[in-house]
């Protein structure tokens, strides 16, 4: 397999840069959601109402703080005192490990065939430039 071309790396990154500057929005679009409408605020609400994953909120610390600063504001305990976690709490804990699991690797699996549709686009252009024989 021969290394992909300049171009297939440019579009590469321009197609990441893409993907990191929509999940950007998609994350302060939610929080900025979530404050209006008085919902528990952390890192792995916000998450999931923007649909990406919790590591995408941990690398930019601003998006961080931001969330940090309004779940202070609307923190609510995890458990009621004196609750005690029983054996189905337990179960559905590792039901949501797994399945958390599971779809770490999907996305890893998505993530290779974004790189592997990149690179083909690269070559495409590289063909129609007639560079490619």
């Amino acid at each position: 397999m021969t290394p992909p071309s300049d171009k297939a790396v440019k579009a590469l990154n321009a197609h990441a840069r893409q993907r990191s500057a929509d999940a950007r929005r998609r994350v302060q679009r939610a929080l900025r959601d979530m404050i209006a409408s008085g919902a528990t605020i952390n890192v792995n609400t916000v998450a999931i109402r923007a649909k990406v994953a919790r590591k995408t909120i941990y690398a930019n610390p601003d998006l961080r703080e931001k969330i940090q600063a309004h779940s202070r504001i609307t923190a609510v305990p995890d458990s009621a005192p004196g609750t005690e976690d029983n054996s189905i709490v337990s179960a559905l804990r590792a039901q949501l490990t797994a399945k958390d699991s599971e779809l770490r690797e999907l996305k890893n699996a998505l993530q290779q065939r974004d790189n592997t549709i990149a690179i083909l686009y690269g070559r495409l252009e590289q063909q129609d430039d007639g560079s490619l024989r």
